[in-house]
C-alpha cells in the first residue's frame, strides 16, 4: 500500500454491485437473456442458456448440471453459494476417495466450465433503453477531461462490461484497467504507460479479460508454487466473443472461491490494494446495488478496516432499505468520520439527481 502522499485524493468513489448492472439492463420487454442477472438468480440465468452457435456452449451447459453434486438442483442456488457448495462436496469426495483423483471431477475441470459460460451469459447483456450507465459514465468521466484530470473513481464486484462500453472511446484500456492489459494474447515487450491510478477498479475480474488456461488452472487451484507473487503474463483484451473450455486461453474471471487469490496473484493484489487506497482517500462514497454479501470474506474485512477521516457524504442506493441499516453499522466507527447519510431506491433515479 503506497505512503498517504502518493495516493490519489479520490472525489467520489462509486461501489457497484450486480444490482446496478441489474437496473440499467431490465426494463419492461427486455429479453431476459439481455439481462445481467443478480447472484441470487445467476444458476438459475446460466440453466436457460440454449444456444446452437458456438456448439460448445450447449455441451458447457450440460456439463455444469450434470456435474453438480448437490441434492438441491442446481438453478436453485444463488452463484456464490453454488460455487461453495459444490467445491466442499469436491474437496469432502477428494478426501474420501482418493484413489478416484485421476478419473473424478476435479475443481478446475468444474470452475473452468463455469467461468466460461458465466463469461458467455454476461456478453450478451445489454443496456436498456433508458442510458443511465451511459448518463451516469457521462457525470462521472466528463467527455473532454483527460484521466488525470479527473478525481471520481468507480470499485467494481460485476464481471460485466456495460459501464466501461460507454468510455471505451474516450480512455485506453489502460487508462479503465490497469497498465500492462495487452492487445493481443503474446507478452507485450514494449515500454507501458504509467496509469497507477485506474479508473475503474475491477476486483473479481472481467468478461473482456483473457488469460491463459494454465493461469485461469493456478487461480482457482490457489496453489501457484512456491512463487511469493504469481504473475499472470499475458494478460490481454478482448473486444468480443468466448473462448471454449477446451481452448488454451480463458476469461480473467475470479469465480466467488472461499479464498480470494490476492494474497499470491499479482494483478488481483494490485487491484484490491488500489481500491482499499482510494476507500481510505475519498471524499464521498456512493455504493449502488452492492448489499456486502456475508460469503464474501475478503470484501467485508476491506470495507471494516479501512480509515477516512476526510469522508463527508455516504450514498446508498438500493431497493432494500435494510441494506442502508448494514451499511451504517459498518462505517459508523471510530476511524471513519461522521458523514452525512443519504439514500436512494433507485439507480435510475440516483443517476437524475447527480
Amino acid at each position: 500500500m503506497r505512503r498517504k502522499e502518493h495516493r490519489l485524493k479520490v472525489h467520489r468513489l462509486f461501489l457497484l454491485g450486480a444490482g446496478a448492472s441489474f437496473r440499467v439492463s431490465s426494463g419492461a420487454g427486455a429479453f431476459e437473456e439481455r439481462q445481467a442477472p443478480l447472484d441470487r438468480d445467476f444458476c438459475s440465468r446460466l440453466s436457460k442458456v440454449k444456444v446452437i452457435k458456438p456448439h460448445w456452449v450447449e455441451k458447457c451447459r450440460e456439463f455444469v448440471e450434470n456435474q453438480w453434486l448437490d441434492e438441491k438442483p442446481f438453478q436453485e442456488f444463488g452463484l456464490e453459494q453454488a460455487v461453495l457448495c459444490q467445491l466442499g462436496h469436491l474437496e469432502f469426495i477428494d478426501a474420501i476417495h482418493p484413489r478416484r483423483r485421476k478419473t473424478s471431477l476435479t475443481d478446475f475441470d468444474y470452475m473452468n466450465q463455469l467461468s466460461h459460460l458465466i463469461c458467455f451469459a454476461l456478453r450478451r447483456a445489454h443496456e436498456n433503453t433508458n442510458g443511465a450507465y451511459r448518463i451516469f459514465a457521462d457525470k462521472v468521466f466528463p467527455p473532454g477531461k483527460a484521466s488525470d484530470e479527473i478525481q471520481d473513481r468507480i470499485i467494481t464486484f460485476n464481471y460485466d462490461e456495460l459501464l466501461e462500453k460507454n468510455i471505451f472511446k474516450r480512455f485506453s484500456i489502460r487508462e479503465i484497467y490497469f497498465d500492462r492489459l495487452a492487445d493481443a494474447p503474446s507478452p507485450r515487450r514494449e515500454s507501458y504507460t504509467n496509469h497507477p491510478f485506474p479508473l475503474v477498479v475491477k476486483l473479481h475480474g472481467s468478461v473482456n479479460w483473457r488469460c491463459s488456461k494454465q493461469n485461469f488452472e493456478s487461480i482457482v487451484r490457489c496453489r501457484p508454487g512456491d512463487e511469493e507473487n504469481y504473475y499472470i503474463d499475458p494478460i490481454w483484451y478482448a473486444k468480443v466473443g468466448t473462448p471454449a473450455p477446451e481452448d488454451q486461453s480463458s476469461p480473467l474471471i475470479m469465480p466467488p472461491l472461499p479464498v480470494k487469490p490476492i494474497t499470491h496473484v499479482s494483478l488481483f493484489r494490485f487491484l484490491w490494494t488500489t481500491a482499499y487506497e482510494y476507500l481510505h482517500e475519498a471524499s464521498e462514497l456512493v455504493i449502488c446495488g452492492y448489499s456486502l454479501p456475508d460469503a464474501d470474506r475478503m470484501a467485508q474485512s476491506m470495507f471494516a478496516n479501512f480509515g477516512n477521516k476526510s469522508l463527508t457524504q455516504i450514498t446508498v442506493v438500493d431497493p432494500n432499505p435494510e441494506v442502508l441499516a448494514k451499511w451504517r453499522a459498518l462505517l459508523r466507527r471510530r476511524n471513519v468520520s461522521r458523514a452525512k447519510w443519504i439514500y436512494y431506491e433507485d439507480f435510475d433515479e440516483y443517476v437524475r439527481a447527480m
